[in-house]
């Protein structure tokens, strides 16, 4: 069985108390980032698809890359928001395969601003280079750091949701003696 991401969008309602001198001062407040989201319940049945974004995950996830073709797209002065499909991690922003892929295919990024990763701007500099490519992992590497066990390696590479692979190939490994 596969797993796939599903971007979804909900609706809340609900109340917020604003002082204002009139009704137009109010509603602009209360639409103003400064104003918190009040305290709300969930729309029945508002939920639906955000198929905008799937159509954009789908094909961004639909062309794989080796770390060969990242490095040379990066070159080009491609961004990596242009080439990888990033999405929710852990409270943090990552880029994470559909699916686990056994070779040079870069199947995962961890959390992008603890490990400085910019998304939005070509990379430059050579160290940067070097330090982004770094952080770009391949099923290879995961089954690398599995010395070999590629069924190990997928579990691993599922477990990752924002810490490197060799950090939690010993959290993976704790887990799995607690159970």
């Amino acid at each position: 069985m596969d797993t796939y991401r599903i971007p979804l969008v909900w609706q809340m309602y609900g109340h917020c108390d604003v002082d204002a001198n009139s009704l137009e001062e109010a509603i602009e407040i209360a639409l103003g980032p400064d104003t918190p989201l009040p305290d709300g319940s969930y729309v029945d049945d508002s939920i639906t698809v955000d198929y905008e974004v799937l159509e954009l995950d789908q094909d961004k996830e639909s062309s794989t890359l080796t770390k060969q073709e990242l490095r040379s797209q990066l070159q080009q002065g491609r961004t990596l928001n242009d080439l990888l499909a990033f999405g929710p991690g852990q409270d943090c922003e990552i880029f994470k395969a559909d699916k686990f892929y056994p070779g040079d295919v870069v199947i995962y990024v961890p959390d992008v601003i603890l490990n400085h990763i910019p998304l939005d701007r070509p990379i430059t500099s050579p160290e940067e280079f070097s330090e982004v490519l770094s952080n770009c992992y391949t099923g290879q590497d995961f089954i690398d750091e599995c010395q070999g066990d590629t069924e190990k390696a997928e579990h691993l590479f599922w477990y990752c949701d924002w810490q490197h692979p060799s950090s939690a190939v010993d959290e993976l490994a704790d887990d799995e003696e607690d159970t």
